[in-house]
């Protein structure tokens, strides 16, 4: 009896551990699934000093970096790189809004207007490439700073938020 009644214990407790971990993975799977950002938007900024020392680009850099940050939360990263004689400027948003957002920030009129006329005053833009799928009318008002721009569409990717 004694052998029988903890065979049906140990059944109990294996099966009720069994669903706590079906149910713990479920979450785990559930909470990577939401952390993914699914729409994406990066643009890499091919630029030159516009006659600046390296002082002032790595001064101005920080600066705009951090007045991004504070007025777009949803610009989810913003770094400026050194690549020879170039630098490399590589924006992150949550998706084409966020990117849309930025570009009326530092529009004529935007709460960015000032900076981004600081902005051009050290950096000559040489090209600029936008990575993941944007619409058209994205894509106009991108064009519409002339600038030269290349548009790649997302084909697979993954990317944690």
């Amino acid at each position: 009896m004694k052998k029988l009644l903890f065979t049906i214990i140990s059944f109990l407790i294996l099966i009720s551990c069994s669903e706590t971990i079906k149910k713990e993975t479920k979450e785990s799977t559930l909470s990577k699934e939401k952390a993914f950002v699914e729409n994406e938007i990066i643009a890499l900024v091919l630029m030159k000093s516009n006659g600046k020392t390296i002082e002032e680009i790595n001064k101005f850099s920080n600066f705009y970096t951090n007045i991004v940050e504070q007025n777009e939360p949803n610009s989810y990263g913003w770094a400026h790189y050194q690549k020879g004689e170039n630098i490399v400027l590589i924006e992150r948003y949550k998706d084409e809004a966020a990117h849309l957002n930025h570009i009326n920030n530092i529009s004529l009129g935007g709460i960015l207007e000032k900076e981004f006329v600081q902005f051009l005053e050290h950096f000559e833009i040489v090209e600029i490439d936008v990575y993941g799928t944007v619409t058209d009318k994205h894509k106009s008002i991108i064009n519409s700073f002339n600038f030269p721009t290349s548009y790649n569409t997302t084909l697979a990717k993954y990317s944690r938020d």
